[in-house]
C-alpha cells in the first residue's frame, strides 16, 4: 500500500579572443585483475546468487529492457538508488550505460583489455569534468566498485581493497548529501520532527477500502508521476519488504526512491518509511470502522531543518495529504460499473477482482506496418540481463550545469524539506 517521487561574434571589429581550451569532461579508473577477460566477464554480467557486485550494492533490479535500477547502502545506513539504461554491449569487451535520473547526463564505459597474466578493467565516466563538485565522489565510486570486483574475481576479502583514497570521498559525500533527490541537504544541520494528521470518512467497509488501496493501479492514480513500483527484499535485509518506485519529474527526468514497509496489518494499518531522501520521513496509514463505513487516517512525520531563523510551516503538507485522501475516497465510493482495463497498462480499475471479466473496451488500433514505421539507423537492441552494479553510473551526481529543479512544490529554507524531494517516494 504505497500511498505514499549563444555566443556572438565581435560586432565592433575588434580582434576576437582565442578560443578557450577544451575542458575534458570525464573521470576514470582502472584495475588489473589476475584473470583472463573470459573469466572476468561472467562476474560482471551474471554474478552468483546474492553477489551484487560493487561495494555496498544491495540490489540490482531489471525494469523494462534495457533499464536497470540499482540500490546501494550508504555508510549512514540510508540508501542511494539510481536508474540507468544499457546503450551498447559487446560481450567480453565493452559495456556502455547511461544514467536516466539525477541532474546530469552521465555515460559510463567499461572495457576489458587483455594483458599478460590477466586483464585491465577500465572505466570512463563522461559528462562530469574533473573540477566539478561531484568528481571526487565519482572517482571514489569507480575505484570502490572496481576494487570490489577485483577482490571477488581473485577470491580475496573485499576489506583488503578498501582504503582512504576510495572510501574517504564517498563517505564525505554521504555526510554532505552531494548525492540525493534534492542535491544538497544542508549537511549536519539540526532538524525537528513535524507531524501532520488528516482523516476522512469513507462510505465502504474497512476490508473494501483495504482492497482498493492494495491495487497496483491505485498508486499511479494517486500520484500520476509514478511510473513503476517493484516490491522486493534487499540483500542485507532479507525478509523485509522494500518498495522501489520510479517517478517522472516535471523537468522530464526521472528519479528512484526506496521505502521500507515497517508494518502491514490487514485491514487496519500500514507504516512505510522513506530511505532515500535527504531527511527521514514516514507515513502511518490506519483504517478504522466508522459511522459511514470506515475512517481513513494518514499521519506524516517529516524532519525539517531548524535554526538560523527558519520558520517551520507544514500547512502545505497537510493540504497535500487532504487532497490525496479525497482521491482515495472517490475511488472507494465509485459506483459499481463494468470495469475497463487501462489500454496502456492492462490494469483493472482499483478494487476489481483479478478474475472478474472486464469490458475489453474499444478495439485496439491495427498493428503498425513495420516497413512503413521503421526508424532507420537505430542501434541494435541491448540485452537487459546485466545485473552488476559495477557497470552502472553513480546515482544522482549533480553537475553544476544541470542542477536539480525543485519545481513549484513548497520548500522550507535553503536545502530544506520539500514535499517533492524528501517525500518523493510517498
Amino acid at each position: 500500500m504505497s500511498l505514499l517521487r549563444g555566443l556572438f561574434g565581435d560586432r565592433a571589429g575588434r580582434r576576437s579572443e582565442p578560443a578557450p581550451a577544451v575542458v575534458v569532461r570525464d573521470v576514470g579508473h582502472r584495475v588489473f585483475v589476475e584473470r583472463a577477460p573470459q573469466e572476468v566477464w561472467p562476474h560482471l554480467v551474471a554474478p552468483g546468487a546474492g553477489a551484487e557486485l560493487g561495494v555496498d550494492c544491495v540490489r540490482v533490479v531489471p525494469l523494462q529492457p534495457p533499464e536497470l535500477v540499482a540500490v546501494w547502502r550508504r555508510p549512514n545506513g540510508r540508501l542511494w538508488a539510481g536508474l540507468s539504461t544499457l546503450v551498447d554491449l559487446e560481450p567480453g569487451v565493452r559495456v556502455v550505460s547511461r544514467s536516466q535520473d539525477g541532474g546530469a547526463d552521465l555515460t559510463l564505459t567499461t572495457t576489458l583489455e587483455p594483458l599478460d597474466g590477466g586483464c585491465v578493467v577500465a572505466q570512463q565516466l563522461s559528462g562530469l569534468a574533473p573540477t566539478d563538485p561531484g568528481a571526487d565522489f565519482a572517482r571514489a565510486w569507480l575505484a570502490r566498485a572496481l576494487l570490489g570486483l577485483k577482490a571477488d574475481v581473485e577470491g580475496i576479502p573485499r576489506g583488503r581493497t578498501r582504503g582512504p583514497a576510495s572510501d574517504g570521498p564517498a563517505d564525505d559525500a554521504a555526510t554532505d548529501s552531494l548525492i540525493g533527490h534534492g542535491g544538497t541537504s544542508g549537511g549536519a544541520r539540526a532538524v525537528v520532527p513535524v507531524h501532520q494528521t488528516v482523516s476522512v470518512d469513507v462510505g465502504v467497509p474497512p476490508e473494501r477500502l483495504w482492497e482498493v488501496l492494495r491495487q497496483p493501479s491505485s498508486e499511479q492514480l494517486l500520484k500520476p508521476s509514478l511510473q513503476q513500483v517493484v516490491r522486493l527484499d534487499l540483500a542485507d535485509e532479507p525478509g523485509r519488504e522494500h518498495v522501489v518506485a520510479v517517478h517522472r519529474r516535471d523537468d522530464g527526468r526521472r528519479a528512484v526512491s526506496v521505502s521500507l514497509v515497517v508494518e502491514a496489518t490487514a485491514p487496519a494499518r500500514t507504516v512505510e518509511r522513506d530511505l532515500t531522501s535527504a531527511h527521514e520521513a514516514d507515513v502511518v496509514t490506519t483504517i478504522e470502522p466508522g459511522e459511514l463505513g470506515a475512517r481513513l487516517t494518514e499521519t506524516v512525520t517529516g524532519w525539517l531543518p531548524a535554526g538560523d531563523g527558519r520558520v517551520v510551516d507544514a500547512s502545505a503538507l497537510a493540504g497535500l495529504i487532504r487532497a490525496r485522501l479525497s482521491v482515495v475516497k472517490s475511488l472507494a465510493e465509485a459506483p459499481e460499473v463494468a470495469p475497463r482495463r487501462d489500454p496502456r497498462t492492462g490494469f483493472l480499475p482499483p478494487g476489481q477482482p483479478a478474475n472478474r471479466v472486464a469490458d475489453p473496451g474499444p478495439a485496439p488500433d491495427p498493428a503498425p506496418d513495420p516497413a512503413r514505421d521503421r526508424v532507420p539507423d537505430l542501434p541494435p537492441p541491448v540485452p537487459a540481463a546485466v545485473p552488476s552494479s559495477v557497470l552502472l553510473p553513480p546515482p544522482h551526481v549533480a553537475a553544476p550545469a544541470a542542477g536539480y529543479d525543485l519545481g513549484p512544490w513548497p520548500t522550507w529554507g535553503d536545502g530544506g524539506f520539500s514535499t517533492e524531494t524528501d517525500l518523493l517516494w510517498w
